[in-house]
């Protein structure tokens, strides 16, 4: 094996160009790139964002490799992405898993609020279709009439004093 150079390129442009060393492999704005198995002249790797895949291809993925030997740098490199894949799929069904959870929390919220509200509208319905009107008729009437007699006495009594009976 001799001494290889790799570059970097991002959108076409050349961002760094250095020689490879297999201890440290490539270190690129705090991305750190590992090499295992033979690199030869002319080998290119390309990294790109991946926006979504489907765990069910995942799974279908998962069980070719089982079937297959991992022999080689590609099979490791499939067998790597499989796990990374499992694991942002677990990753995003628990943040999904999550969020309902939290919805369905305030829907029981506001389940248990709605049944409060509808126990004071029936304690208030019930309240005003228990009330007899004749007796609260003629109980607001007694109530009147008391508050008229003892205005009545307040209005003689307060001008006496001791003096007048003198």
């Amino acid at each position: 094996t001799g001494n290889y150079a790799y570059q970097l390129e991002k959108d076409g442009a050349v961002v760094a160009a250095e020689d490879f060393d297999p201890s440290t492999g490539i270190v690129y704005e705090g991305l750190n790139i590992q090499i295992k198995g033979q690199i030869t002249k002319g080998d290119s790797i390309t990294l790109e964002p991946r926006e979504t895949f489907s765990i069910f291809d995942t799974f279908k993925e998962a069980a070719e490799q089982a079937e297959n030997p991992v022999s080689d740098a590609s099979a490791t490199a499939k067998l790597h992405q499989v796990t990374e894949e499992f694991h942002a799929a677990f990753i995003h069904l628990t943040k999904a898993r999550t969020d309902v959870g939290a919805r369905l929390s305030t829907l029981d919220i506001q389940e248990q609020q709605h049944e409060d509200f509808k126990l004071s509208l029936a304690k208030a319905k019930s309240n005003f279709e228990d009330l007899d009107y004749s007796k609260a008729i003629i109980e607001f009437n007694e109530n009147s009439r008391a508050l008229q007699a003892s205005q009545q006495a307040f209005g003689k009594t307060k001008d006496l004093t001791l003096f007048n009976y003198i």
